[in-house]
């Protein structure tokens, strides 16, 4: 714990700048989304994973983030990523495709398809390249009540490019929601 110590004297003033940063930030998209994406609101998300180490830990603090109801907007220290809940059965061939060219519009951007409940299951991730067909497959026999499709970019990246993620986020919300391919997120509803 010592070395923890150390590390927030001499950091305490960079963490502090990182953490209002990210939080700022928050607050500036969910100004520029109110009118684009249906109730939104600012929260803090929990249970994130963080790739580090070519592995994945949980994130036991909160991030900042933008609740909606079919998915969030949040900050971690991956950086900025926008979640969707998607309605599995409802995935064809040709809103795969379409789902797949908003994503790839920018390569500053990476995006990942995985489950809903087991978030370790990708089904397509822009780190490889996967068969159309298959990943139709995968998808469609899914027993995920919902699946995720999330898109993502490096932390503090230049305003030009958050905008153009803001813009992006806003229109795959649209498209989504047009297609009838948004899921709510179930809630947990017990006390």
């Amino acid at each position: 714990m010592t070395d923890l110590k150390e590390f927030l004297a001499m950091n305490k003033g960079i963490i502090h700048e990182l953490l209002n940063e990210m939080w700022q930030t928050i607050e500036r998209i969910a100004i520029r989304l109110d009118n684009k994406i249906l109730d939104i609101e600012l929260d803090n998300s929990h249970g994130n994973y963080l790739e580090i180490e070519d592995g994945w830990s949980e994130a036991f603090y909160a991030n900042p983030c933008i609740n909606f109801p079919f998915g969030e907007l949040g900050y971690s220290l991956d950086g900025l990523y926008c979640v969707f809940s998607i309605d599995p059965q409802k995935i064809d061939a040709e809103n795969l495709v379409k789902i797949i060219t908003f994503s790839r519009e920018n390569p500053d951007f990476f995006f990942e398809l995985y489950g809903g409940d087991d978030c370790f299951e990708t089904y397509l991730s822009s780190k490889d390249e996967g068969d159309l067909d298959d990943i139709l497959k995968a998808v469609n026999n899914t027993k995920e009540e919902f699946i995720q499709f999330e898109i993502g970019m490096e932390a503090f990246a230049e305003d030009e490019i958050v905008d153009v993620f803001i813009d992006l986020s806003s229109k795959l919300y649209e498209f989504l929601s047009d297609s009838d391919l948004l899921a709510l997120i179930p809630t947990n509803t017990s006390n």
